[in-house]
């Protein structure tokens, strides 16, 4: 399968998860933007080396409450997308891919958690890839922690929100590639 296909076929597969009740499709989703974003040689540069579009990533800019010592969990759940933040809470930036992946989307018993700590814990240790154990401090405070949001472990539950940002990012590369594939 070319490089081109396997994105536009990673991508329509996201979509698909994201809409599954079903939390180990969700959670499949990690391996995928794993793949697309996070790999020695992701997915989207391959496809992007020959096109070179400037891909952008529209977050929520928000971060945890300052000044807070006692603070033991906090989470974006919905907010890491500007979309579907509450409102009052919502201030959206454009950023680059490695900034996306290095934003804070978590605080568990006292360990920053960003975008990529969190996809690579659901896909080297719980099973989006590999089925492995926890060996860092930031994969234990996530392996214990046992908070579900609309009957989804909060791990998983952000795993929407970050999914919807990337393909809101990676859209105008995709229907370039869809485009070239219509032409062939």
């Amino acid at each position: 399968m070319n490089r081109n296909t396997l994105f536009l076929k990673t991508l329509d597969d996201i979509e698909k998860k994201m809409k599954s009740q079903d939390a180990y499709e969700i959670f499949m989703i990690s391996g995928l933007i794993r793949k697309l974003l996070i790999d020695d040689y992701p997915l989207v540069d391959q496809v992007n080396e020959s096109k070179r579009f400037k891909i952008t990533f529209k977050i929520n800019n928000r971060r945890p409450p300052l000044g807070d010592t006692s603070l033991v969990f906090w989470d974006m759940h919905d907010g890491f997308d500007p979309n579907t933040s509450v409102p009052h809470l919502t201030n959206p930036i454009e950023v680059d891919r490695n900034k996306m992946l290095k934003t804070q989307i978590m605080i568990v018993n006292g360990e920053t958690i960003t975008v990529q700590d969190l996809i690579k814990y659901l896909s080297n240790v719980v099973g989006g890839i590999h089925a492995g154990k926890p060996r860092s401090s930031k994969e234990h405070a996530l392996h214990e922690i046992q908070i579900y949001v609309g009957g989804l472990q909060t791990g998983v539950r952000n795993l929407l929100s970050i999914s919807r940002v990337v393909l809101k990012g990676l859209e105008p590369l995709r229907e370039s590639l869809k485009k070239l594939s219509a032409a062939n």
